[in-house]
């Protein structure tokens, strides 16, 4: 007995050791966004949120932060139809190549991206494409699109073929069988795709350097201020960015734990 509780202590000390130092830095950050001091050091000079209300006041970092957000849905929305009508492609496909092809469609998550932001960036100067937020899009899509498949697909491959059966002996084709029978019924892992692909893509940092041009994403901007310092700013872009990718991918998780 006493063992068992030694055992499940040294569990517990090692998982709150674990969370102090992945979680340690960022709280950290947090902390400083409220911090009277203009440096980030201590001691702690007092609380204010006058660094918030300069981030917010900063039309730069508003229009980095809504080149983030219009980039994070237009890649949302691509990535999820590409991925839900790829998914329902390989459901219906019977070939010894569907494993092939699923295999080459998920290839780009395992590629560095520091080499993919240096491929895209070749490939638009060969072609004389402006580096834009266009760009960006098209290459978020490249590693979203595939994370949008396996998700989706992982829940299309659980709904019984005798559904579809069922909706084409009642008279309805096959647009109308995938609107109304499976289009529900992956809907969880649609939500949880799209929160999840939009959060990469808000995120993203290293192929928005290369190919973002003047169209700076919030990742971007927040890289080219830090190189002339920290300040009680960043801190609160940071502290701000972490608030909502933890929201929306909580919120991924609680979909994708809907599809059990």
């Amino acid at each position: 007995m006493r063992q068992s509780k030694a055992l499940k202590f040294l569990g517990f000390f090692y998982l709150v050791l674990a969370m102090i130092f992945v979680l340690g830095p960022i709280f950290v950050t947090i902390a400083f966004s409220f911090n009277l001091d203009r440096f980030s050091s201590l001691p702690w000079r007092g609380f204010t949120l006058q660094w918030y209300e300069k981030m917010f006041a900063n039309e730069e970092i508003m229009k980095s932060l809504l080149n983030s957000v219009i980039l994070g849905i237009m890649v949302t929305l691509t990535s999820v139809t590409l991925g839900f009508t790829a998914a329902f492609g390989l459901r219906h496909w019977k070939s010894k190549m569907k494993g092939a092809f699923l295999l080459v469609s998920i290839s780009p998550l395992a590629v560095p991206w520091t080499l993919l932001g240096l491929a895209f960036l070749i490939f638009f100067n060969n072609f004389g494409i402006t580096k834009s937020i266009v760009t960006v899009w098209i290459s978020h899509v490249v590693f979203t699109a595939p994370l949008a498949l396996n998700i989706i697909n992982a829940r299309m491959q659980t709904i019984p073929k005798s559904m579809e059966n069922a909706a084409w002996d009642l008279g309805a084709g096959s647009f109308r069988t995938m609107v109304y029978v499976i289009l529900p019924q992956t809907l969880p892992a649609i939500v949880a795709a799209a929160l999840l692909t939009f959060t990469i893509s808000f995120d993203e940092f290293i192929i928005s350097w290369f190919i973002s041009g003047f169209d700076k994403t919030l990742p971007v901007y927040i890289y080219g201020v830090i190189r002339s310092g920290v300040t009680p700013v960043i801190n609160a872009i940071g502290t701000m960015v972490f608030l909502i990718s933890v929201t929306l991918v909580s919120i991924s998780q609680i979909f994708q734990r809907k599809q059990d």
